[in-house]
């Protein structure tokens, strides 16, 4: 994906990444649940979704982020469909581990990229085959460990513990080459946070909107951050 088209890394960045994980939590089961496709059978819609966004961003030279944040979404949806048929079909602590060893490989293959490019931006990987494949990997991973940790703790205990392993992560120092890892370790904490909310909003007997409203609910929070938050960074004053 063309630079012009891929948002900066700050606290607008991900923030849009927890809620495009809460939306595309939702987004996942509510697809499969009402399409009919099932868990596996609608990944091939996706598939050309994300294929079509991807062939059109090359012939784009306009700068904006829309490709990118629809990539995302769509990414996110497939990868709550696959890690779900994954974990009726893999040991809990085999699916896991395996997970974390590819995402792994992909940020360390990333990681030397980007040192081998001196165009590349300091501290973000650039969004080629191997982040997106990264980025799905994260995604699955995300949803395995979300999962797993709802149905130890409960959902808003699980809600509460993994937004604040969020917020402990986005202290940490993000630029620099070298902090590639942390950046992905980032990114699966906020996958992992966003299936563990979005289940919580779309289950929890106490708020009562059930799956479809918390899917439009998270998907205007997450449109909103993108498009209030940008306006408010164009228009603000220079000092």
């Amino acid at each position: 994906m063309k630079r012009i088209h891929v948002p900066e890394i700050n606290m607008r960045y991900w923030l849009a990444i927890t809620f495009a994980s809460i939306f595309g939590t939702n987004l996942g089961d509510l697809y499969a649940h009402e399409s009919g496709f099932g868990l596996l059978g609608g990944l091939w819609l996706l598939v050309a979704l994300a294929a079509a966004v991807f062939l059109i961003e090359r012939r784009d030279d306009r700068a904006h982020e829309a490709y990118y944040w629809l990539a995302i979404v769509i990414i996110r949806t497939g990868a709550t469909n696959i890690a779900d048929y994954l974990r009726h079909s893999l040991p809990a602590v085999a699916l896991a581990g395996g997970l974390v060893a590819l995402l792994a490989a992909l940020a360390g293959l990333s990681h030397v990229r980007v040192a081998r490019k001196a165009t590349a931006t300091a501290g973000v990987p650039d969004t080629d085959a191997i982040y997106w494949a990264a980025m799905l990997t994260a995604g699955v991973l995300g949803t395995v460990l979300g999962d797993d940790c709802s149905h130890l703790l409960g959902q808003r205990p699980a809600s509460v513990a993994l937004g604040v392993l969020l917020g402990i992560a986005l202290m940490l120092p993000q630029g620099g080459a070298a902090s590639i890892g942390t950046y992905w370790t980032t990114v699966a904490i906020a996958r992992t946070a966003g299936t563990a909310i979005g289940d919580w909003l779309a289950e929890s007997k106490f708020l009562n909107i059930g799956l479809p409203l918390s899917t439009l609910l998270s998907g205007i929070t997450f449109v909103a951050i993108l498009i209030v938050w940008r306006r408010r960074m164009v228009t603000a004053p220079t000092i």
